[in-house]
């Protein structure tokens, strides 16, 4: 039996007793459906699985994105190519040495954010999963942010005022905002124009959330610097500690996020004593199963 538990007074759910080593129920794709539309995050406590249980389960719930380059990924090496690799460890599974904050592109993950949200590609879910966790006074928990409930506590005037606005999501700059020093050089390797999102964004269920996010860095019609104000103060009402979840990583977990309605930000590992080796599925409400550099080019070439 299924039964999913609520681990926050606002949202993130806990399903307990999904067993993803066997084949998908229709049981199973209807009662994750069914709690992400009610926590928008959910962790599902499951004993480790395999890369290919991992996918099969994401496949249920929609097509999905790609890594880049996924065409050219070996199918034999360390981890399946269909999955995206958080972590420290490097492509032979040692660990990597720390970067200084100010050349590690991944830093920009420790600001609350949406996963994809500066791609054209739309998308639904992220689904992370812990197959080597350090304890947790080592770092490596994720925060998450309820976008509805920030929503919710808004003034009526400034969700009046926010409703026809669309923000600007752009990576390199939401990056040079968290504090990398961006070169002209790593902008050529990964080529990421700014993108557009309505501000308000509406779930299928009705609920309104706010959609800012550290890729969220302007809003259309702003001048850039008035425009980032504008976003920083509501991503500064978003992340306030009420609507804060802090996961603490269990071997197996695999943590569900809607891309949608909720934000996530790593913590830091304080060591490089212990592995970390996270891999994540992520799933796109329509479209075809490509990532999303692919897809993008194809879009230009197409005219």
């Amino acid at each position: 039996m299924i039964t999913v538990n609520q681990l926050h007074p606002l949202f993130f759910g806990e399903i307990v007793g999904a067993d993803l080593t066997a084949e998908p129920t229709e049981e199973l794709r209807r009662t994750v459906e069914d709690a992400m539309a009610q926590h928008a995050v959910c962790v599902v406590r499951q004993g480790p699985i395999t890369d290919e249980q991992h996918i099969r389960f994401a496949r249920l719930f929609g097509p999905l994105e790609l890594p880049p380059g996924y065409g050219s990924r070996p199918t034999s090496g360390r981890m399946a190519p269909e999955l995206f690799f958080a972590g420290n460890l490097d492509l032979d599974g040692n660990i990597k040495p720390f970067t200084p904050a100010n050349r590690d592109v991944a830093k920009g993950a420790e600001r609350f954010h949406a996963d994809s949200s500066f791609n054209p590609l739309p998308s639904k879910w992220s689904m992370l999963r812990g197959v080597e966790c350090p304890p947790s006074e080592a770092g490596g928990d994720t925060l998450f942010v309820d976008l509805r409930a920030a929503y919710d506590d808004l003034a009526d005037e400034m969700k009046a005022r926010i409703e026809p606005m669309i923000g600007i999501h752009d990576f390199w700059k939401g990056r040079e905002y968290a504090g990398l020093e961006v070169t002209e050089d790593m902008r050529a390797r990964m080529m990421v124009p700014p993108v557009e999102h309505p501000l308000v964004r509406t779930m299928p269920n009705g609920r309104k959330a706010v959609f800012v996010g550290g890729h969220c860095t302007g809003v259309v019609g702003m001048s850039e610097s008035e425009g980032h104000d504008f976003v920083e103060a509501l991503y500064a009402h978003v992340t306030q500690p009420q609507y804060v979840h802090r996961h603490q990583w269990r071997e197996g977990d695999i943590v569900i996020w809607e891309n949608r309605c909720a934000l996530h930000a790593a913590t830091s590992l304080k060591t490089d004593r212990y592995r970390r080796d996270m891999r994540r599925a992520t799933v796109n409400e329509s479209g075809p199963e490509i990532d999303a550099y692919e897809y993008r080019r194809r879009m230009e070439a197409a005219g």
